[in-house]
């Protein structure tokens, strides 16, 4: 029997290295027919013995088409998507349901969710600057997220603009939610107190992925 090295090693897609899913064997051929394939020996701590790792290829929002998204609905959203083995970098994603079914549409950035304007607002920061930038979730204040989730989830996207270092999508309700490579309106980290780009190299559209629901970012 030969064995061929699996292509979706190592993919470089910004500061994604891998898309991975855990399987049960009756699983395979779904995750087959979705063009994932078999790993052996991959490094996933929560991955046991009786369950499958498979990888597959994640498509940049430009390879999906912007216009697929159109007219679906957010069902859920989460800031803390990716891995890197013990933590996580902090990616922010959508999950959405459309005529495609159920797909994550992720911003993967290093904690993207300071880089996020919601109706002109960023979405969260640094507890030290949240007095300066007044985000939509406080570190102190859970009642903030439960406000945040039930303001974005059940919004349909109507429109979505994405320029070569920009992305805004709108969304029902006059709702927007948008990105660039750098704005005064996003905070400074936490740790060296200084703004950063939202990225070093390429486009914007390199780090807005779609993936399927179940899978994860390694990084």
């Amino acid at each position: 029997m030969i064995f061929s090295k699996n292509p979706y090693i190592n993919l470089n897609m910004g500061l994604v290295k891998e898309n991975f899913v855990i399987v049960r064997r009756k699983e395979i051929a779904l995750w087959k027919d979705r063009g994932f394939r078999r790993k052996w020996n991959y490094p996933v701590f929560h991955h046991i013995g009786k369950e499958i790792v498979m990888l597959g290829k994640p498509l940049t929002i430009q390879e999906f088409s912007p216009e697929k998204l159109l007219h679906s609905k957010v069902i859920d959203y989460s800031s803390f998507l990716g891995t890197y083995g013990m933590g996580g970098p902090g990616f922010f994603g959508l999950k959405l349901e459309g005529t495609f079914g159920v797909r994550w549409l992720v911003y993967s950035i290093w904690a993207a969710d300071e880089h996020l304007l919601f109706n002109g607002k960023i979405l969260r920061c640094h507890p030290i600057f949240e007095q300066k930038y007044n985000p939509w979730i406080l570190s102190e204040n859970p009642d903030t997220k439960k406000q945040f989730s039930q303001l974005l989830i059940g919004l349909d996207i109507e429109q979505i603009r994405l320029e070569e270092h920009a992305l805004q999508i709108k969304f029902s309700g006059g709702h927007t939610l948008e990105t660039f490579l750098q704005s005064e309106k996003f905070p400074e980290q936490g740790g060296t107190r200084r703004k950063r780009l939202s990225y070093q190299t390429g486009i914007m559209a390199d780090y807005w992925l779609l993936i399927y629901d179940g899978t994860d970012l390694m990084v």
